[in-house]
């Protein structure tokens, strides 16, 4: 009997003392790693870093599982205030040079970013999309949609990553909420 009263109250403790680490800030239940301090809201990740770059993350699985992620599409705001920046990541299949002609899409609604999505110096396959314009179409495209397809030229020809778009417009309230702490 008291072999099982004593696995009972350590099972008690243990789960009490993991409650205990769960943190709420801005309103959602907040985790670490790597780092960052990081909240879940359906499918996007809302992540932060102590030097105030806050992202909304949304990765695909590798279908391979070769790669950590397939394809990544990430909101964010490099400081706490600046404007937003999209990132666009092409792993599985890996993009063809530039990656162009390339595109996203809201339902009917489509995006062209032929020429508005560079890669970036010293990485392969890292497009960041900084055109106010365009940012702002993207952002309110992912706030309003329940999916959003994105096309690129890859190694093997036309590729789409279709992305969920569940939890972005939390994710984006957490994130900014963060940056004003």
């Amino acid at each position: 009997m008291t072999l099982i009263r004593t696995t009972v109250l350590a099972a008690v403790l243990i789960a009490a003392a993991g409650a205990a680490e769960a943190a709420q800030q801005c309103g959602a239940t907040v985790h670490t790693r790597f780092d960052e301090t990081r909240a879940n809201f359906d499918n996007s990740l809302g992540a932060c870093r102590p030097d105030g770059y806050c992202s909304v993350v949304l990765a695909l699985t590798d279908p391979s599982g070769q790669a950590a992620y397939a394809q990544q599409f990430r909101i964010a705001r490099p400081t706490p205030g600046a404007a937003y920046v999209v990132e666009l990541v092409a792993v599985t299949p890996m993009n063809a040079d530039d990656g162009q002609p390339m595109s996203i899409a809201f339902g009917s609604r489509r995006i062209d970013l032929t020429g508005k999505a560079p890669l970036q110096t010293n990485n392969l396959n890292l497009f960041e999309i900084t055109d106010a314009a365009t940012v702002s179409a993207i952002v309110s495209g992912a706030r309003r949609a329940n999916v959003m397809r994105w096309t690129y030229q890859s190694e093997v020809g036309p590729a789409e990553a279709w992305f969920s778009l569940g939890g972005v417009t939390r994710a984006l309230s957490w994130i900014d909420c963060m940056g004003r702490r």
